[in-house]
């Protein structure tokens, strides 16, 4: 991947990577909140603070779905990771696995088949997947049928609802890093192994 001056990064569509020597109060609440949690601030957040609306609504979402979702760790990270790998967005199934093993407690069994996109180990967890995925396709327009085989394996209208915000979410980051072409932070192109996107 082609790296550029540190002084003048940006993708290779001219959106910016380096940040100015000061920033807004609101982009840096974020961007502390990052390192704190994960020790950097990835090239998402950076391209996002040109937009601070963007860039808090992606993280607030996240935080909304940490304290108050109806959804595990896991099971957000199962549907975030979903829509990634159904987008094609290397960036995204790669940062879920970094997040997986940091944040969300996902096993390395389930990553490995939601990129294979294969069955996952647990009925529910496929039932989840395929709802999510149904609701991203159909664009929230689903079947009855298809909003019953969710509830029947456990799941409640509120965990239906909290799909849609997780997708939210995914629209956000996967839509930013395609629109600006963004490039891979290091840490996460050993993750990229068995990405065929």
């Amino acid at each position: 991947m082609q790296k550029t001056d540190q002084l003048s990064k940006t993708t290779k569509r001219g959106f910016r990577l380096t940040l100015p020597e000061k920033l807004s109060q609101e982009v840096q609440e974020v961007f502390d909140w990052y390192v704190e949690n994960y020790k950097f601030v990835p090239n998402l957040s950076r391209v996002m603070s040109e937009a601070p609306a963007l860039l808090r609504s992606y993280w607030q979402t996240q935080l909304n779905l940490m304290q108050m979702g109806t959804l595990t760790p896991e099971e957000n990270n199962v549907v975030q990771m979903s829509i990634a790998v159904e987008n094609k967005c290397r960036y995204c199934a790669s940062g879920h696995i970094m997040a997986g093993r940091m944040v969300f407690g996902s096993s390395e069994e389930v990553m490995a088949n939601i990129i294979a996109e294969s069955s996952l180990p647990e009925a529910k967890l496929n039932a989840l997947r395929d709802f999510a995925l149904a609701v991203y396709e159909g664009r929230g327009r689903v079947s009855d049928e298809t909003l019953g085989n969710f509830k029947s394996a456990g799941y409640s209208n509120a965990q239906a609802l909290d799909v849609v915000t997780n997708i939210s979410t995914k629209v956000m980051s996967n839509f930013t890093n395609q629109l600006t072409n963004n490039e891979l932070d290091e840490v996460l192109e050993p993750l990229t192994d068995g990405l065929n996107f």
